[in-house]
């Protein structure tokens, strides 16, 4: 019984497999605007092409995801590549849901989206679970920077 459980844990365990089970609960976070969780996933030093930090894209996600009434994210995460302590994953992302305008701009307007997002995490100590996401990105993908309105 002891090599049945040392041989899944080995399993479970692998790099590819554990950020592909990160970027699934992440969106299941974001999904439930568990903004806890998902903020447990996301590196102090998170960055993205569009000028977000950790604090900031929390922030302009649960204002965005607010305006849902209803969520729900569709999303099939690739084979992950690792190099290292780094990890990127392809993951196309559909959104069904029901809400105000905005929620219905953001539904359609990911879903027009050709190509997957790509999640990159980095192992963040020893423990072979412990992966954060340190960036995000689509190159399809515009945001306009609300600040600046």
């Amino acid at each position: 019984m002891l090599v049945v459980a040392a041989l899944y844990a080995a399993w479970l365990w692998q790099p590819a497999r554990q950020v592909q089970r990160h970027t699934a609960h992440f969106l299941k976070a974001v999904e439930g605007r568990s903004w806890d969780t998902a903020g447990g996933l996301v590196a102090e030093d998170y960055s993205d092409r569009w000028g977000h930090d950790k604090e900031n894209v929390l922030t302009d996600a649960r204002a965005v995801f607010a305006q849902f009434l209803f969520l729900t994210i569709q999303a099939e995460p690739e084979d992950a590549t690792v190099s290292g302590d780094r990890a990127k994953i392809r993951s196309p992302v559909k959104l069904a849901g029901r809400g105000g305008p905005l929620a219905e701009l953001v539904v359609g307007r990911v879903n027009g989206l050709r190509a997957p997002f790509v999640f990159t995490w980095q192992k963040r100590s020893w423990k072979p679970w412990h992966w954060q996401l340190v960036r995000l990105d689509h190159p399809e993908l515009e945001i306009e920077d609300r600040r600046e309105f």
